[in-house]
């Protein structure tokens, strides 16, 4: 647990350190076309945010995206788990990311997807 409490807090500063470079847009925003190196932000529900980015490499293009969920509120602090998923991405290439939702509720999805050149950024509807 001691290695992914170090990897989590390495996305983290990472994450913060690509955040200075280039202003966060949020996945709603514009076209939600993302330019390498620049975080988007997008809310997957009340209590669960994803910041992605992605870089060029000779393999394809390197999409990181981490996801908080607040796991529990109280008083005192809140509980947090966070998950970070990489995927290399080639054209026409996506992937879907959601978190668990309660019952009644719509869930959230977030769709990455190489188109070309670019890559999206998107909250999609999910199930019900």
């Amino acid at each position: 647990m001691t290695s992914f409490a170090k990897a989590a807090g390495l996305a983290s500063i990472l994450l913060a350190v690509f955040a200075t470079v280039t202003p966060e847009l949020k996945a709603d925003q514009l076209n939600s076309t993302v330019r390498q190196r620049q975080a988007v932000t997008t809310e997957l529900g009340p209590n669960a945010s994803a910041i992605t980015y992605w870089v060029s490499e000779p393999d394809g293009w390197h999409v990181v995206t981490t996801v908080d969920t607040v796991i529990e509120q109280n008083s005192d602090a809140e509980k947090h788990a966070v998950v970070r998923f990489s995927s290399v991405l080639l054209p026409g290439q996506s992937q879907l990311i959601s978190v668990p939702f309660a019952i009644g509720e719509r869930q959230q999805v977030m769709r990455i997807r190489r188109l070309g050149d670019q890559i999206e950024v998107a909250r999609i509807g999910g199930s019900a």
